[in-house]
């Protein structure tokens, strides 16, 4: 093999000519490549690299990698100098790693979904049926972005058993976030017949099945387009579908919405969840519909556009995160009832809000929770009001009761402290944000942090 690389073309293959296609096509047509035919791939790249023939030693380069799938060739010292041509560039970014902010900021918004989802599902909740729905929808959602992550780094060649992995919850995003909205605006009892929104996720995995089953070199082979297995299979049929689905669902949450928005007893805060998530997944359906213009080929191959409807999902993901940290009673089941107490209130939408930042003021600025005989009447007299409104507040801005309330900040102020000072006595810093005694301070340390004072302490530690 070594003499072959060293003769002339005219001798190479008796008489077949270096670079000429009908060797190429000898190559093609056989379905298992020997260990000779993929050595001779290699030595054919490496020959012409030495010969200054960039335009040769970029193709059987290529050759060498779709059938041997050693996708490190391409960064080879035999194609050192020519590493800063176009050729090279392209063939490192279809193959090499290559990982950029976007490519971080689409492994961070898939790690965020999985956690939030999967905190989602363990939490208790008054309505275990709404946040498995939301939660089964951020984790899909996270699956997606993580699979686009390995696909667009080049990761996917080191991970094959990946090919095709979130295809088969396509027809999953329009159903959830449908009956999500509609078991939190109607307290929606799910029927029998709700399965048959199911039936198209149950036959795209009957037909991607087969795909499953393959081995890690026969993905391989359809990833660098060189097996017998078309790489997209059902592209368009696929595509178009989903487009479909997401419009039909699309339109049937855009109808709850406007139904039930204006339902008196919803809080502020829920409405702004449900009009940001509302405007988030019409942005995706639409982000989608032009991804799959793109992929049909109808509009350009534009890197903006292709990464527009990943970019919305993420920022999805992100926002539920966030939501479910800043209100966890969005997903506890409290959507309609937790404020039913106060459907007859007169308090307005604008002076609950004027009352909400009098409050984050007396405890932010003020830190009056540091007070250990604070009470709901003298929260009530400094902010000017009853104490029924500022209950109110308290409960449809931040899901907590007034002691609830008082505790998230004392728990927030001992975690700094013992952060900053670990060899402080715990009962001491119990007594130093206002707790009366260590067993209410315990009690609230594990229910915002998960954890007790001495468990937060030892992991500190570690």
């Amino acid at each position: 093999m070594l003499l072959v690389c060293l003769l002339p073309d005219t001798y190479l293959l008796a008489g077949e000519r270096l670079y000429g296609a009908t060797y190429k096509i000898t190559l093609q047509e056989d379905a298992k490549f020997s260990e000779d035919s993929l050595q001779l791939y290699k030595d054919r790249a490496i020959f012409a690299a030495k010969n200054n023939d960039l335009k040769n030693a970029a193709f059987y380069a290529e050759e060498y990698i779709k059938y041997s799938a050693e996708t490190g060739f391409v960064e080879s010292r035999y194609f050192a100098k020519f590493s800063d041509t176009a050729e090279f560039k392209e063939l490192k970014e279809k193959y090499d790693l290559n990982v950029n902010w976007l490519h971080f900021f689409y492994l961070f918004s898939a790690l965020i979904g999985f956690f939030i989802g999967i905190m989602l599902l363990i939490n208790k909740s008054k309505d275990k049926k709404a946040t498995v729905l939301i939660s089964v929808f951020v984790l899909i959602h996270s699956l997606f972005i993580f699979h686009i992550f390995l696909h667009s780094t080049n990761l996917k060649f080191r991970t094959p058993h990946i090919l095709y992995m979130s295809s088969i919850f396509s027809y999953l995003y329009g159903p959830l976030l449908y009956f999500y909205f509609k078991r939190i605006t109607q307290k929606y009892t799910f029927k029998k017949r709700d399965i048959v929104h199911l039936l198209p996720t149950f036959i795209i995995m009957v037909i991607m099945f087969p795909l499953f089953l393959l081995s890690k070199e026969e993905k391989l082979h359809i990833m660098f387009e060189v097996g017998s297995f078309d790489r997209m299979p059902y592209l368009y049929g696929i595509v178009s579908t989903k487009i479909l689905s997401l419009l039909i669902y699309g339109a049937l949450v855009v109808y709850l919405f406007f139904k039930n928005n204006q339902h008196k007893s919803y809080t502020s805060e829920a409405k702004k969840w449900l009009t940001t998530l509302v405007t988030l997944s019409s942005i995706y359906v639409l982000s989608y519909a032009i991804y799959g213009m793109v992929l049909a080929e109808i509009i350009p191959n534009i890197s903006f556009l292709f990464n527009l409807q990943i970019v919305v999902m993420a920022t999805m993901v992100l926002y539920i995160g966030y939501a479910s940290f800043r209100s966890p009673n969005l997903f506890a089941g409290n959507f309609n009832s937790n404020n039913d107490k106060y459907v007859k209130s007169g308090l307005t939408e604008s002076y609950s809000l004027e009352l909400k930042d009098a409050l984050l003021q007396l405890f932010e600025k003020d830190k009056i929770y540091l007070q250990n005989k604070v009470s709901l009447d003298q929260v009530s007299e400094l902010l000017g009001t009853t104490r029924h409104n500022t209950s109110q507040v308290i409960n449809e801005h931040f899901g907590l009761n007034f002691f609830e309330f008082i505790n998230k900040y004392r728990i927030a102020d001992a975690a700094a402290i013992l952060e900053k000072e670990q060899n402080r006595n715990i009962i001491d810093v119990a007594y130093e944000v206002g707790f009366n005694n260590k067993v209410t301070f315990n009690k609230s340390f594990k229910k915002f942090l998960l954890q007790t004072p001495s468990q937060y302490l030892n992991s500190l530690r570690t």
